[in-house]
């Protein structure tokens, strides 16, 4: 993590001093020499972060820089801070600025001095400790011990009794690797995070009857993170050739990936390479794996996606996923019970606390088994188990498989730009739902979102979470209607270790922690989950500290002095989220905390912002959403690097703002069309704006709402919400807008538009008190790049609707939402043959599922909430009238 810490303060050193320029001048040159020695710094700190786990010495000597860049970090920002102050007194106290000034800046140059000492001295202590060859040819092994990497070799004859949800895995497998109608080499890769039981799967299937028949090579080879290609390659010759270790090492490489090729060229042969970490492996042995069109097989295990699709791009990679309640139990059981006549002899009283320790394990099969294989070795007693139950974090970190290096083994390998932002998740409570959108703005405001060219930091943001998908150190909690992220959640292991990476580089700190006396003076970030007066009460004054977040749906109320002790005391924020933190009006102190980049306000009950709001100049992101705050000052229009501002239906009042001011502006919503005449004067300088939510009547300023849509060539998504009807030539010109995909439409109208005057690649459509009377479905079928359609409440006032044979060609997701009126529904044959989702909620009088629903093979995930009784005992499973229509279904919800 020490590399990240000094990369990132690396990098903020180079943007400030080109963005502060006038604050730095003076001290330009000494800034510039801690760059350039925390830059040599750079190259020794990889390898000194993946040993600091074994070396003490070198631990200290990681800790000594980290601790070093976050001082210059802090020095940096508190001059800025000084002098920012100072000019703002400069007309009234003249003589007193300059004085103050001189004393700021020999100040600064006496503590970078103090800093280039300290990096000096931490270079010089390589050679005290004995460590000099960090950082050389011979520093570049894993810290993981050569205990654990031999503990995690694996070998196809071990057999591992107990093995418990893997039957069908195991049975997709085998027919993928014996498909007759496939003949060329493929390579089928078993992806998923560590302890999910990758390895035994595999071992399951290699060792598979029907397997080992089938093919007349059969090889297994551990690869691990540490791999070198010519000891694999000696590994497949001892096991393809049978030559012996003395005759390969006489043999260079070029000889040897020939003999192979050669051999497996004639055969039909299965390769297993385990435990794959890099993309490389295969770049160095695709040579000797031949394509013979013979039904050859490639068979990977890696937690990385990137690495399988690598491979071959063409396969679909077989995701391996958690166990279920049931599955979890039955593999606790077997562990941890005797078996008596093939039966688990489970007693009684355990059986509650056994379920419970089962829960904190998140259906990990490796947590599992070794919970499950201590409490076999332990007196069956409820007292004992008890104590295992309170302990469970720490009783994994002490087994003898050492499951917390094993998953320490993804957080190592990842590249240093992503540790922070896996850490990140730390912050978080246990079992959260984590909105992407949210998540992404404060990797963007902590600094840990790089600029890449001429992609926006919100696109690269979404390229790190999906990278931590892919490396399978995050799941997907839910997944919005395009297929985009919603929310994320990290198993509860992993979160285990992000908090203790966390804490021990400073990076983080959580709040409750705090109460039973642990300080937190040093570290960088703070969450509170739950009583943040508290923590004011405690009159905690960290002047490191770069963010504050409350991270609680329960609401609770601060006093204005505690606001203000917030504010006066914590200086250096970057983010300060205190959502659901109630308070009437901001104090006038917020206007200090110049460095902040993110201020999230949602449901804070807040009435007023006061004018030094306009103060914060570095401001990205600004939530209000949920607030009773009726107008945007105009003092906002100072932050000119705002991008993001969510209101709530709150009018722009008051002078207009420049356009060099709202030059960055991507997010504007809801507000209010009420307000001068913001929308002719204002709207049309948003440039950049790809989101833009409007609310109110808007028959008095729809000429001038459509002039300035016109020049919004970025926008890409657009939410109306009108009190009156909008008129045919108003909707005719929104829903032809040549940039918008996504459109939210919520208000009367007298007909759709004819197909041919939408936008052609409209890929979302939600209509909401529209108040159609004749079917939606006669033009929006027609629409051909549709993928989302949401008919929400009222939004088609008719009893039928018909979805035609060949209609919504590409349609994946459809929810109907309190169509009070729609009684009769039609699918015919060919109607939406790329449907994967169907919502319908509150549907009244809906009578049945429609017949040809059974038809779309393609719909993977059907959700039935508050329909009447009626209509929920014609989908009851086997034994309901509509149960044919959907028994295909994968995932069927009804609520």
């Amino acid at each position: 993590m020490a590399e990240a810490v000094v990369s990132f303060v690396i990098e903020k050193l180079g943007d400030q001093l080109i963005q502060e320029a006038v604050s730095l001048y003076e001290v330009r040159d000494q800034v510039e020499s801690i760059e350039r020695e925390l830059t040599r710094m750079q190259c020794f700190l990889k390898d000194a972060d993946a040993k600091q786990k074994r070396d003490k010495r070198v631990k200290n000597w990681v800790r000594d820089i980290r601790d070093v860049a976050y001082d210059v970090e802090d020095i940096i920002d508190t001059f800025i801070l000084k002098t920012t102050h100072q000019r703002k007194m400069r007309t009234k106290y003249c003589f007193l600025f300059f004085f103050k000034e001189l004393v700021i800046r020999r100040q600064v140059a006496k503590e970078i001095e103090g800093i280039k000492i300290k990096i000096r001295d931490i270079s010089a202590s390589r050679t005290t400790y004995g460590i000099e060859n960090i950082g050389g040819v011979e520093g570049t092994t894993s810290y993981v011990s050569d205990r654990l990497r031999e503990r995690r070799r694996s070998s196809p004859h071990l057999d591992e009794p107990g093995v418990v949800g893997f039957n069908e895995d195991i049975k997709t497998l085998v027919a993928r690797l014996l498909d007759q109608d496939t003949s060329r080499r493929c390579v089928i890769s078993i992806v998923g995070m560590g302890g999910l039981g990758k390895t035994t799967l595999a071992k399951k299937v290699y060792n598979s009857n029907d397997v080992k028949r089938h093919f007349e090579i059969c090889a297994w080879v551990y690869v691990s993170q540490e791999y070198r290609a010519r000891e694999l390659l000696h590994e497949m010759g001892k096991k393809v050739m049978g030559i012996g270790r003395e005759s390969l090492a006489q043999m260079n490489k070029g000889d040897l990936e020939e003999k192979l090729s050669k051999i497996l060229k004639k055969k039909r042969y299965l390769i297993v390479m385990d435990d794959i970490w890099k993309l490389q492996v295969w770049d160095d042995l695709k040579a000797v794996f031949p394509d013979g069109m013979n039904g050859s097989r490639v068979l990977f295990t890696t937690r990385i996606k990137d690495v399988a699709l690598h491979a071959d791009p063409r396969s679909p990679l077989h995701e391996l996923h958690f166990l279920s309640d049931s599955e979890s139990w039955e593999l606790f059981s077997k562990r941890a019970f005797p078996m008596e006549n093939d039966e688990i002899a489970c007693i009684p009283e355990l059986e509650n606390l056994g379920r419970q320790i089962v829960a904190r394990c998140g259906g990990l099969p490796l947590a599992i088994v070794i919970l499950g294989g201590l409490l076999s070795r332990k007196e069956k007693t409820s007292s004992v188990w008890l104590r295992v139950l309170q302990s469970v974090s720490w009783q994994l970190t002490q087994d003898p498989d050492q499951l917390v290096e094993i998953l320490a083994l993804s957080y190592n390998d990842l590249p240093y730009y992503l540790k922070p932002c896996f850490l990140y998740f730390g912050l978080f409570p246990e079992d959260s739902e984590v909105p992407a959108g949210k998540l992404m703005l404060l990797w963007i405001a902590e600094g840990f979102v790089q600029q890449r060219d001429e992609e926006s930091m919100e696109d690269v943001a979404e390229d790190l979470l999906e990278e931590l998908i892919d490396r399978s150190m995050i799941q997907v909690a839910e997944k919005r209607f395009d297929g985009g992220i919603k929310t994320c959640r990290i198993h509860d292991l992993l979160r285990d270790l992000a908090i203790s990476e966390g804490k021990e580089c400073k990076f983080f700190d959580i709040a409750e922690n705090m109460y039973g006396g642990t300080s937190t003076a040093r570290t960088r970030r703070l969450t509170v989950h739950s009583n943040l007066s508290k923590y004011v009460s405690m009159s905690h004054s960290n002047p490191h500290l770069h963010s504050l977040l409350r991270i609680s749906h329960t609401e609770e109320s601060l006093r204005r002095d505690q606001w203000k002790f917030l504010c006066q005391s914590l200086k250096l924020l970057r983010v300060l989220d205190l959502e659901c933190a109630i308070v009437r009006i901001l104090p006038k102190e917020i206007g200090e905390l110049i460095h902040l980049r993110y201020l999230g306000l949602r449901r804070t009950g807040l009435q007023r912002l006061p004018s030094s709001i306009g103060n914060l100049r570095n401001l990205q992101t600004l939530d209000m959403r949920s607030t009773k705050i009726s107008r945007v000052p105009s003092e906002v229009w100072k932050m000119q690097q705002l991008r993001h501002l969510h209101l709530n239906k709150t009018s722009i009042m008051g002078r207009q703002p420049a356009h060099d001011s709202v030059r960055n502006l991507r997010t504007l919503s809801s507000v209010s069309i009420y307000g001068n005449s913001w929308i002719h004067d204002f709207l049309g300088k948003l440039t950049n704006l790809r989101k833009l939510g409007i609310e109110g009547y808007f028959m008095s300023q729809a000429e001038a709402l459509s002039k300035s849509l016109v020049k919004l060539s970025s926008l890409r998504t657009l939410q109306l919400s009108g009190n009156d009807q909008i008129l045919d030539p108003t909707l005719r010109l929104l829903l032809n807008h040549s940039k918008i995909y996504k459109f939210h439409l919520c208000g009367a109208i007298e007909r759709l538009p004819h197909p041919q005057e939408f936008q052609p690649n409209l890929t979302k459509l939600s209509l909401e008190m529209s108040q159609l009377v004749q079917d939606p479905c006669v033009t929006l079928e027609r629409l051909p790049n549709l993928r989302i359609l949401r008919l929400l409440s009222n939004s088609y006032r008719g009893n039928e609707m018909v979805c035609s044979a060949g209609g919504f060609p590409k349609l994946h997701g459809l929810e109907l939402e309190d169509l009070d009126k729609l009684e009769d529904w039609r699918v015919e044959e060919g109607a939406m043959p790329s449907l994967r989702r169907l919502v319908i909620q509150d549907c009244e009088v809906l009578k049945m599922l429609p017949e040809g629903l059974g038809d779309v093979i393609t719909l993977r995930e059907l959700l039935l909430l508050s329909m009447p009784d009626e209509f929920q005992a014609r989908i009851r499973e086997d034994d309901g009238d509509d149960w044919y229509k959907i028994q295909h279904i994968p995932s069927v919800v009804v609520t």
